[in-house]
């Protein structure tokens, strides 16, 4: 999905600080949404490990070699590289404390891209606020205010759209199990070990991504066109 390469003209390290900003508010928000959810619905596991936040530093396991590599140095890389951050970052979930398990966990799982769509909520109600007012920044800070904008509007709806795909493990997987019968679920429980290596094949390799576009594009039209709309220009 190379549409999704943000470039406005700015600098790398502009583009870098612009990025990381919105991988670190979307993912706090995401994986907070996880958290607050499961501990609503009996599970404290990440409200123990401090993780009930929307904090994302709280999200970061800064002694895990593996999870700073995925939540940082991916995100930081992956801007530079291709316009856009991509990482992960996750909370524990013990599906065993919840009265309801495989409803609870689809709950939780929800919750992650509920989070992701409510930044994007807020994001938008700030670009319509402040539109009419960026002109007299100058055309450099209002460039740089946009990018950070739109970079964070446009990951908070990539990420909450792209974790709703029911391959595991992504939150869509959680969902779907929830749903299906069980044949399905026995499905699902086969090619877990695998999810990752089918999460590449099918975006990566094969371009899944063309799959998702039109629901993002749908979603990108409210930040590409109201401002428009509402102040003119």
């Amino acid at each position: 999905m190379n549409w999704l390469a943000v470039s406005l003209g700015e600098g790398a390290g502009t583009k870098l600080v612009a990025g990381m900003i919105a991988w670190f508010l979307q993912m706090g928000f995401h994986e907070g949404g996880h958290a607050y959810a499961a501990y609503w619905l009996g599970d404290p596991t990440a409200h123990h490990l401090g993780k009930r936040t929307v904090n994302p530093f709280r999200h970061v396991n800064w002694n895990d070699p593996f999870s700073v590599i995925s939540s940082v140095v991916m995100p930081a890389v992956t801007v530079l590289t291709l316009g856009f951050p991509l990482g992960m970052a996750w909370v524990p979930v013990n599906p065993s404390n919840f009265r309801h398990p495989l409803r609870d966990h689809a709950i939780v799982a929800f919750a992650g891209p509920a989070g992701g769509f409510v930044v994007a909520a807020i994001v938008l109600a700030l670009y319509l606020v402040l539109f009419p007012l960026m002109a007299r920044l100058g055309a450099q800070p209002a460039q740089l205010l946009q990018l950070l904008f739109v970079m964070t509007y446009l990951t908070a709806i990539v990420y909450s759209v792209f974790n709703l795909v029911p391959i595991p493990p992504l939150d869509g997987s959680n969902i779907l199990y929830y749903l299906g019968n069980e044949n399905l679920r026995a499905l699902m429980d086969r090619i877990r070990p695998f999810g990752f290596f089918i999460i590449i094949v099918v975006f990566w390799i094969f371009n899944g991504g063309v799959i998702l576009e039109p629901a993002i594009r749908a979603l990108l039209w409210p930040l590409i066109h109201l401002p428009g709309e509402i102040w003119g220009g």
